[in-house]
């Protein structure tokens, strides 16, 4: 890593360009793609480190490949992505962020079919819509109000959505294109999987409490 480094700073001086300044952007660039797995060219503040990530795409595969990561993301996609090459065992998301991140992926996936994206590939949707059928796929209540914030602020960080708060209660989200790439389409398949067990779990009560009464 650190020899192709040296050579895209020697490279930069050469050729007349300031090295130094060039080491502080790749440095940047790295740490900013790290800390928000997604990074999209339209994200205000990320310009300079979209543009380093896409004219030193091979500088940066060799680092992340090296840390078990892979980039993501083709030019006219408008935004590069950090995809672990493994995944981990175990998920460290608990249940209802992972059933959320779940259904805004199949959200996402349907509108999309509906050609219903907009610009930059984002699909819009309000709170309210999107919290109902959070309970109509998964058969659970929602999650309280400041829970609901709690996991879209940590998905925000991960460039996955966008958020613009309405009132106090209500705000508009965005699904961004990076929901198909961390949630694949065999992973849509747990979800259908779970309200199975769910909704037979929930019949078979039920009938006990019948039985009972």
């Amino acid at each position: 890593m650190l020899r192709d480094l040296s050579k895209l700073i020697d490279d930069a001086d050469s050729e007349g360009h300031d090295g130094d300044q060039l080491q502080k952007e790749l440095r940047q660039a790295a740490q900013a793609l790290w800390r928000a797995q997604f990074i999209y060219e339209n994200d205000w503040g990320m310009k300079t480190s979209y543009e380093a990530l896409r004219r030193h795409t091979g500088y940066f595969e060799n680092l992340f490949d090296a840390l078990g990561y892979r980039v993501v993301g083709r030019p006219n996609d408008g935004y590069v992505g950090l995809v672990a090459n493994e995944l981990p065992p175990r998920q460290s998301m608990k249940l209802d962020e992972s059933l959320l991140l779940l259904v805004l992926r199949l959200h996402y996936e349907e509108a999309f079919t509906r050609f219903e994206a907009k610009e930059f590939g984002e699909v819009e949707v309000e709170s309210e819509q999107i919290l109902q059928i959070y309970e109509d796929r998964t058969h659970r209540e929602r999650p309280n109000f400041g829970r609901i914030k709690e996991i879209l602020a940590g998905f925000r960080q991960r460039g996955l959505v966008r958020i613009e708060d309405r009132d106090d209660r209500n705000f508009t989200l965005f699904l961004r294109p990076a929901l198909p790439i961390v949630v694949s389409k065999d992973t849509l398949g747990s979800l259908e999987e779970f309200v199975s067990r769910s909704t037979a779990a929930t019949a078979k009560t039920d009938a006990a409490t019948e039985v009972q009464a």
